[in-house]
This record gives C-alpha cells, sequence and structure tokens, in this order.
C-alpha cells in the first residue's frame, strides 16, 4: 500500500493543487474523474517525479511508476512498433528471449501484430496510442499512472485495456484519468476531482447514485448512466 499525505501542487502563481491523505492498495484500479484543468494530469505527473519538489507542499514517497502521458508523440522514443515494445523490457534488464516473448504477446493482445515493423510515424494517433499503452503496461511499476489513455480507442480496446491490467498488474496500484465516465463499471474506486482538489473517493459500483445525488460530479448524467447500465 501506498500513504500519501496531505499534498499541495502549486500549479501556477495562482493556482494550486490539493490532495487529502490518500491510500492506494495494490491490485485496485482508481478511475479519476474531473473537469478539464482541475489538475488530474498533474497529479499523475507529481506522483511520477515529474513536478519540481519547489512545487510540492508536502511529501510524496519515491515510488517505482510507470506514466503514459496524454499525447503519445510525446512519449516516443524508438522508431518502430516492435522497437518500442521492446525498449522497456531491455532497459529493465530482461533476457533476450523474455524481451522477445513479452512483446510479442501484448502486441497479439492488443491486435498489434500487423504493425510490428511500422515506423511509428505511419501510424494513426489511435494506433500510435495503443503502441505507447502496451509499452507503459510493460514497465516493471508499483504504481501504473495512465492519462486518458482511453481518448482514442474503441470500446472493445478499452475493455482489453482495463482485462490486461486486472490480470498483470495485481501488484501495483492503478491510477487512470479518462473523459469518459462510464469507465467507472472497469474500476474499483473513483478519484474525483472539482475545483483544484481532490473531494471524493468513493467505490466505483456507487458513482452512479453519488452522480444523480451531486451536480458537479464529472460524468455522465444520471439518465445516460442508467440508459448504459440497461444496455451492459
Amino acid at each position: 500500500m501506498i500513504r500519501l499525505s496531505e499534498i499541495q501542487l502549486h500549479i501556477s502563481d495562482s493556482i494550486s493543487l490539493i490532495i487529502p491523505p490518500l491510500e492506494l492498495h495494490k491490485g485496485t484500479i482508481y478511475l479519476i474523474l474531473g473537469d478539464s484543468g482541475c489538475g488530474k494530469t498533474s497529479f499523475l505527473k507529481a506522483l511520477a517525479g515529474f513536478i519540481p519538489d519547489d512545487n510540492i507542499q508536502g511529501v510524496i514517497p519515491a515510488i517505482r511508476s510507470s506514466l503514459l502521458l496524454q499525447n503519445p508523440m510525446h512519449q516516443m522514443i524508438t522508431t518502430t512498433v516492435e522497437s518500442e515494445l521492446k525498449f522497456p523490457l531491455i532497459q529493465h534488464g530482461f533476457p533476450d528471449d523474455v524481451v522477445e516473448q513479452k512483446s510479442r504477446d501484448i502486441a497479439e493482445y492488443f491486435h498489434l501484430e500487423s504493425l510490428l515493423e511500422t515506423k511509428l510515424y505511419d501510424l494513426s494517433f489511435g494506433e500510435l496510442q495503443s503502441v505507447m499503452l502496451a509499452a507503459t503496461l510493460l514497465i516493471p511499476a508499483d504504481l501504473l499512472l495512465l492519462d486518458e489513455p482511453t481518448s482514442h480507442l474503441d470500446y472493445p480496446a478499452i475493455e482489453k485495456m482495463y482485462s490486461w491490467i486486472r490480470k498483470y498488474r495485481q501488484n501495483s496500484s492503478c491510477l487512470i484519468t479518462s473523459q469518459f465516465p462510464d469507465e467507472y463499471c472497469f474500476a474499483d474506486q473513483i478519484l474525483l476531482f472539482h475545483g483544484h482538489r481532490l473531494v471524493h473517493n468513493i467505490p466505483a459500483k456507487n458513482y452512479p447514485l453519488f452522480s444523480r445525488e451531486n451536480e458537479f460530479a464529472s460524468g455522465l448524467a444520471a439518465e445516460e448512466i442508467t440508459a448504459y447500465l440497461k444496455a451492459l
């Protein structure tokens, strides 16, 4: 379990993000919801060590983490799909046969086999997002941080992502920001941001009722959530 004391992140001269004490449990998927610009991305970057200490009031423990950025073009390291999938495994010292097997397995899982020799710059944005997501999932980490990983994925791909995390990252805490609150059905907990503050940490199963009772709750309107549940 990862314990965080109260944290204030100074995003600008006039804006601070406030995170109350928080416990992150292994094997738990946290879906982070909130309006655009409320601090969700800043929170993930702070946990990953991407925000200078001078901008942080409070202590964030050193955590072995992996972070997927919103824009996959900002995260490309190599030139082809295959080399990008292999890179994190090589960097973490896996034997050649393991690198080959793990990269092939995840390529097959996310239907990337036909793209392995493709140059990253020749991919569509959605394809590139899938590749960078797969590469991030291969990084050994205690804290998996995914910033809007589903923004250009179709529903089957979203479902596969959550299924993979459930199966292979049981020893990690996973924090996922999303534009799509209906993903609550894949999560364990909802972290709800409002007004540059983490205001609620609730069980995901309670989110539909909570959203009906709180106007500011980010996400689908109550009627849309009800319709979504009936369609499942």
